[in-house]
């Protein structure tokens, strides 16, 4: 029996990142840990390396990335200002915001999203990691992240990040 074809996706045949909201980084890194046996490497985003649309003038969020198989984990701890992050901790409480996929053009996988009806709610660009969207995806009952990295994610998260592998 051969597998049944489907055509590509608009954004291809994958999936690269799960973004999860949590209110406590090393908590929830350490559950991770404990669970999948992945470590984390984990950096700060703020308003001075990062601009993130529709937040409070000052903010400051944590990040955490791990490579799960094929998949990166990354979660996302909002500390202080106004974020979309923080906004979805509080209105929803910690869990699943997105999933992220890799694009070689942002501008193109967002006219292509769109095209479906898919509504832009953040744009926001990591100085030194690429620029980023999330999309509103009601078919999918989720939020879309095409990523445009400016640098491979290893090479950011060597150059930026710190690793974690639990307490």
């Amino acid at each position: 029996m051969s597998p049944m074809k489907v055509p590509d996706g608009l954004l291809g045949r994958r999936m690269d990142q799960i973004g999860i909201v949590v209110p406590d980084l090393e908590a929830a890194m350490d559950a991770y840990i404990a669970t999948l046996g992945v470590p984390f490497q984990a950096f700060e985003v703020n308003q001075t390396n990062s601009t993130f649309s529709g937040s409070s003038p000052e903010y400051r969020i944590r990040i955490a990335v791990a490579l799960a198989g094929v998949l990166s984990v990354e979660l996302i701890q909002p500390v202080s200002g106004v974020t979309l992050y923080s906004k979805h901790l509080e209105s929803r409480g910690p869990g699943i915001h997105h999933i992220g996929i890799y694009v070689d053009n942002l501008t193109k996988a967002r006219k292509a999203l769109a095209g479906r009806g898919y509504r832009a709610i953040l744009d926001g660009k990591i100085r030194g990691l690429g620029k980023f969207a999330y999309l509103e995806a009601p078919d999918m009952h989720c939020i879309l992240e095409p990523l445009q990295l400016s640098l491979n994610l290893p090479q950011f998260l060597a150059e930026n990040a710190k690793w974690y592998s639990g307490k």
